[in-house]
């Protein structure tokens, strides 16, 4: 999966250093939101450290995320569990999507875009095939994107010990804002 990723990266880079830059928008700094909402207790994390890359030529995208980015848990041990029991940060250190946009957007008009991406999201080392819809707002030039969705943990062989189920959600409910800008 790393590999795939790197590859897709170097050739989105390569195509844009040949002369086609303009089809290229970029995030360094988006904002990745989790919540799980368990009976007996809700976790919040946060990082701002959503990184990707969108080819609006061929409606195609890169979006990864550092997993030990996130902060705000409700304890410093909780977000150990986090990293070293759930996510096993050190073994799968980014979560990822690639894949393709499905309507089109016009990037140099102003408006309200709804739509679906449709690709590969990878966590915890496993890939699922999702569609995530999302709004891509285009005004004066300025491009943001946000989405709401949900990961079951199941997807991914993310397994929640016993003494904690009832602690831990089994779907989390993730938002996403970034803002896209060619370089």
């Amino acid at each position: 999966m790393r590999t795939f990723l790197f590859l897709s990266i170097i050739t989105f880079f390569s195509l844009s250093v040949s002369g086609q830059e303009n089809n290229f928008y970029y995030t360094n700094s988006g904002k990745i939101i989790f919540s799980s909402e368990a009976q007996q207790e809700i976790i919040k994390a946060e990082s701002n450290d959503l990184r990707g890359i969108v080819d609006v030529l061929h409606k195609t995208f890169v979006f990864k995320i550092t997993i030990r980015t996130f902060t705000g848990f409700n304890s410093g041990l909780q977000q150990e569990h986090f990293n070293e029991k759930f996510l096993e940060s050190d073994k799968y250190p980014e979560a990822s999507f690639i894949g393709k946009i499905i309507e089109d957007i016009d990037f140099t008009r102003d408006g309200i875009y709804e739509v679906r991406a449709k690709g590969k999201l990878w966590i915890h080392g496993i890939g699922s095939e999702r569609i995530i819809k999302s709004t891509v707002t285009v005004n004066r030039g300025k491009t943001t994107l946000e989405s709401h969705f949900s990961v079951m943990l199941s997807d991914h062989n993310i397994k929640v010990p016993k003494v904690v189920h009832e602690k831990v959600a089994s779907e989390i409910n993730v938002t996403i804002i970034a803002t896209i800008q060619k370089k």
